[in-house]
């Protein structure tokens, strides 16, 4: 589908995965995908579910996939293949009846959920979140979980009622920028992350009210452009994190490293890395309490400064 489109920054404790990856996402014509053993339960197109993952301590994850918004066989199943093996269970969903109801079942347990794109609410609902269901979503994510928001498009309308500010005008871009430097000093961190197909960003960051950079920590940003590539908005204890990228099925990207690059970024956001990861970096929560260790290279993921998301065969929860 293709629609149109302050706080101290503080240090991530977590690092990139960047190592190569079994093509879990390609999607080539000529040849057929290479999947992790959880993520071989995924039908493409993706379909609404509940999918055990690899990894019994990660995090429970909800993607949500619905034609009407989104597309389940190219960005939803994109997502979805990276982040399943890393997770204890993915529930994909659809909306079902909008309710609050239903999305109160939904989220029920659960610790990440993820928006592939946008347009998925608006004043009024949709066939796919009412305005009952919003309430619902933002009592879960202000209460200390995440939200991952991917794609440069319109996630303004649900930002804005999350956060209290307007951000519709912020996110209707579809320029392509890039690539983004990392913002925070800590050289766990990749230094850059690649420009891709869709990839637009936000722009004019400097031009944001104080009111709006106050919700916002970069994450990246390309100073020559002035736009933010990847970035986390406080919702409560918890956060929309925002990825400019779009697993949109470039071939090219799936060679490149940009692809690699952006679900080592995914996998931070969910607080989900790829199996074969192991042994990697894994750096414990700050503040008054360490983070648990993480079975199969899961990496810890610190936000706000006083959001910290441990993943563990508890799913606790450290503030900073």
């Amino acid at each position: 589908m293709r629609v149109g489109r302050s706080l101290s920054i503080v240090t991530i404790a977590a690092a990139l995965a960047l190592a190569p990856l079994s093509a879990a996402t390609a999607q080539q014509a000529d040849q057929p995908p290479v999947l992790r053993p959880a993520a071989a339960a995924l039908n493409n197109p993706l379909e609404p579910g509940i999918y055990p993952g690899d990894n019994a301590s990660g995090p429970v994850v909800v993607v949500f996939s619905n034609s009407s918004f989104t597309d389940p066989n190219e960005e939803d199943w994109d997502i979805a293949t990276v982040l399943l093996p890393g997770a204890s269970q993915m529930r994909v969903t659809d909306g079902g009846d909008a309710s609050a109801a239903t999305w109160t079942s939904i989220l029920a347990g659960a610790d990440i959920l993820v928006l592939p794109e946008g347009d998925n609410w608006d004043i009024g609902g949709t066939s796919a979140i009412s305005d009952g269901a919003l309430e619902i979503i933002r009592t879960w994510v202000s209460a200390g979980r995440v939200i991952v928001g991917t794609g440069s498009y319109t996630h303004g309308a649900i930002v804005s009622e999350l956060t209290g500010q307007d951000f519709t005008v912020e996110f209707g871009n579809n320029d392509s920028n890039g690539p983004w430097q990392r913002v925070s000093g800590d050289e766990a961190l990749t230094a850059e992350l690649p420009n891709g197909n869709y990839t637009g960003g936000l722009e004019d960051y400097s031009l944001f009210s104080d009111d709006k950079k106050a919700l916002i920590t970069p994450l990246y940003f390309s100073a020559a452009n002035d736009n933010l590539g990847m970035g986390s908005f406080a919702i409560g204890t918890g956060a929309y994190i925002y990825l400019a990228y779009d697993w949109f099925p470039d071939v090219d990207e799936l060679v490149n490293g940009v692809r690699d690059a952006w679900n080592g970024a995914l996998g931070i956001s969910a607080g989900t890395v790829p199996p074969e990861v192991v042994g990697g970096p894994q750096l414990a929560a700050t503040g008054g309490e360490a983070a648990p260790s993480v079975a199969l290279g899961a990496i810890s993921l610190l936000l706000l400064g006083a959001l910290a998301l441990a993943v563990s065969s508890s799913r606790r929860r450290v503030t900073a």
